[in-house]
């Protein structure tokens, strides 16, 4: 499973530097916006509709990041409340329900590409259908994610359980 995580977290870097480069391009891109707009008093037609398109890719790639670093909204305060060993199955399920949601994204995201395949936006005239490919994908991504924190649930623990396991780890390795 070693195997299959450093997978994982290789992808997600990738998505991860993809979204900073999302950023960074809808930064310049409002820029141009914002310059067009008071300065020329002419904006882009094609700035604010890819500007969005960048957003909805950083977007959906922040929710992916969130699973991977379990900093997404939980209950935490309900689960806190629980004993230890009521605490594992209420995470175990949380995380079921991620993976589930990850699923119903990829699999309900998907037949849209080819539906609106050759409908254009109108700014930019690119295909409508590509705007479904990224959440699609994150889809996937979110549910490879949650399956292997449910295998590290059973393996490990709780998240509190697995962060008291690493922390001797990280003090050996900088020793």
């Amino acid at each position: 499973m070693n195997f299959y995580k450093k997978i994982i977290n290789r992808i997600c870097d990738v998505f991860e530097l993809i979204a900073a480069v999302c950023l960074a391009a809808m930064v310049v891109v409002v820029v141009i916006q914002v310059t067009g707009r008071y300065v020329f008093s002419n904006t882009p037609g094609w700035s604010e509709e890819l500007a969005r398109q960048f957003m909805i890719i950083f977007s959906f790639i922040g929710i992916a990041i969130g699973v991977r670093y379990k900093i997404h909204i939980a209950l935490t305060v309900v689960v806190d409340s629980l004993n230890k060993k009521a605490r594992l199955p209420i995470e175990i399920l949380g995380k079921a329900l991620i993976l589930l949601l990850g699923t119903m994204m990829s699999v309900n995201m998907g037949p849209y590409f080819t539906r609106l395949k050759y409908n254009r936006l109108p700014g930019t005239g690119l295909p409508v259908g590509w705007m479904y490919v990224i959440p699609t994908i994150i889809g996937v991504l979110v549910t490879l994610i949650a399956a292997y924190q449910i295998y590290d649930h059973f393996k490990s623990g709780t998240d509190e359980e697995q962060k008291l396991q690493e922390k001797p780890a990280e003090q050996e390795d900088t020793k």
